[in-house]
């Protein structure tokens, strides 16, 4: 009988000890993070943040605008976040310089929302760390 090969096969190649340093470099992180006044931080903070965040980073690295409209229809798939909240939120990031609000163009009504340059580079940043410790360039392509 031959076995099916399943997209949870891979996981099976994990061993327990690599398992374990995987988490030993999260929590790491985590702590690290925590002690920084970043982007990371402020936007890792709760599972609403961290959607907006990723919907956010989404858009820009597909270079697709967003506006606030779209993102709370994006979100509501995810999260009961109130208007009021996301915008609490987006008003926090703008205050603390993660990303601006740009009038639209083409609706005069409508403001997208644009990362600033450091939020964009922590994100950046971040994401050659994990790559290191996954392997995702050689393991997961």
């Amino acid at each position: 009988m031959i076995k099916k090969k399943t997209k949870y096969n891979i996981m099976g190649n994990i061993s327990d000890n690599t398992a374990s340093k995987i988490c030993n470099n999260l929590l790491n992180n985590v702590f690290k993070i925590c002690k920084d006044d970043s982007s990371l931080k402020f936007f890792r903070k709760d599972f609403e943040s961290r959607t907006i965040w990723l919907y956010i980073l989404q858009a820009h690295f597909e270079n697709k605008t967003i506006n606030i409209e779209q993102l709370a229809r994006a979100i509501a798939t995810t999260s009961t976040i109130s208007k009021p909240t996301l915008r609490l939120i987006l008003d926090n990031a703008l205050h603390k310089k993660f990303l601006r609000f740009d009038k639209s163009k083409k609706d005069l009504r409508s403001v997208n929302i644009t990362l600033e340059d450091i939020t964009i580079k922590e994100f950046k940043e971040w994401c050659v760390e994990r790559s290191k410790w996954f392997n995702i360039s050689k393991n997961f392509q």
